[in-house]
């Protein structure tokens, strides 16, 4: 496209300076074969010429070698870059059709479900929160249904360091031991770790260590009334608490 602009300079510059035009300049857009000239000139002062002289006497001396069929001869002030009538025609062909917005649509809903299954789809909802915000004991109340159960640990601080596995170092630290009463019995008596290995872990984080992770699964409940007795102990790595309150939500993993 640029050596085509310079063939049609070479070839219209002087028949146009013989008529009074002191400057004369090329803007092309598109391809060789498909493409449009605009021809912007500027006449020397007390110089009149029609606009279609003009363009004639360019159409004239337009390179036979070139395939280009689009041409506009215009005074400098209306190039492509300042003419209304071409900012608007490159405005449209900018703008997006409803199929563009359907399929870069489609294009961006992969990814964000991806990622909404991620934060959401893999965890159960929340039936009650046992809060820690430290090293201590808390208590939490709720009525089971007779479904499945499952312990999560909400954590947020900063850790020195632990030993593990790349993905288990991920996991600030924490050993939950749990009394789970049941309608005022004691019917279970849990100890787990947030660091402890097992077959399905989900690690849930926004960015890590700050991560809400599964711990197991509770034991069968029937329904009715349940108090757990939480006694949370981080870690001495664990350097700095924010949260690491015990989390029971629905499902199974």
């Amino acid at each position: 496209m640029h050596q085509c602009a310079e063939m049609l300079h070479a070839a219209i510059e002087a028949p146009l300076r013989s008529m009074g035009v002191v400057h004369v300049e090329i803007v092309a857009r598109g391809t060789p074969n498909a493409g449009k000239y605009w021809v912007g000139y500027r006449l020397a002062p007390g110089m009149q010429r029609s606009q279609r002289e003009l363009t004639e006497q360019v159409k004239l001396s337009f390179p036979g070698t070139l395939s280009c069929q689009l041409l506009s001869v215009v005074p400098v002030e209306r190039l492509p870059e300042t003419d209304p009538g071409v900012i608007e025609e490159q405005r449209r062909l900018r703008r997006p059709t409803f199929g563009m917005v359907v399929f870069f649509g489609m294009l961006a809903l992969v990814p964000l479900g991806f990622v909404g299954y991620m934060l959401f789809g893999m965890r159960g909802d929340l039936i009650v929160t046992a809060p820690l915000k430290g090293a201590g004991t808390a208590e939490a109340r709720f009525v089971a249904t007779g479904g499945d159960l499952a312990l999560w640990a909400s954590l947020e601080g900063s850790g020195s360091g632990s030993p593990g596995s790349k993905a288990l170092r991920k996991i600030l630290p924490v050993r939950y031991d749990i009394e789970v009463i049941h309608d005022g019995k004691l019917l279970h008596t849990l100890s787990v770790e947030t660091q402890r290995r097992r077959p399905n872990q989900r690690l849930i984080c926004t960015m890590a260590p700050n991560c809400e992770v599964y711990l197991e699964d509770l034991p069968k409940l029937p329904p009715g009334p349940v108090l757990l007795r939480v006694k949370g102990t981080p870690a001495p790595v664990f350097t700095s608490v924010k949260d690491m309150s015990l989390l029971v939500r629905k499902g199974t993993f």
